[in-house]
């Protein structure tokens, strides 16, 4: 196959254009020397007993790591009960809610029932089967009352003159 122009003449086309280099030169590898050893100083046999020390069990340090411990154990213990007990206070408050929730629906369900079951026609008829009627006007007394919610009869309601 012959080659392209851009590969018989090695060129580089855009704004890039690299250099071409020569290969470097072959350099030989140097040894390397070993590294000076160090010495250590002489211990002296103080610094030989502190090491010693400094090994050796303290068992002053050991008994109140282990306070140290006993009071995160205790401590831990604690916040985990008192944790469980929140969650279970908080689930037992949800169930509550739920359970008041459902209560509430269906107290409104029966009074809307209730609205809808009364007829007054029914209620009509059934004042004129036991010989019922309508007041007259002199018959009818108005009572204003203070509280919106309720009205209590404490005693028997007075004949309008």
């Amino acid at each position: 196959m012959e080659k392209t122009r851009q590969e018989r003449y090695n060129l580089i086309y855009g704004n890039t254009a690299r250099k071409m280099e020569a290969a470097p030169a072959y350099k030989p590898k140097r040894k390397k020397r070993p590294a000076p050893r160090r010495t250590r100083p002489e211990t002296t046999p103080r610094t030989r007993e502190n090491q010693k020390r400094a090994l050796e069990f303290d068992f002053a340090f050991i008994r109140v790591l282990t306070a140290a411990l006993a009071v995160v154990v205790l401590v831990s213990f604690f916040y985990l009960s008192e944790r469980a007990e929140f969650l279970n206070q908080q689930t037992v408050l949800a169930q509550k809610k739920s359970e008041l929730n459902t209560l509430q629906v269906e107290n409104e369900d029966l009074n809307l029932e209730i609205e809808q079951s009364i007829n007054l026609n029914d209620i009509q008829a059934a004042a004129k089967k036991y010989g019922m009627k309508k007041p007259s006007a002199n018959q009818v007394i108005h009572y204003d009352s203070k509280e919106v919610e309720y009205v209590r009869q404490y005693g028997k309601i007075p004949k309008a003159d």
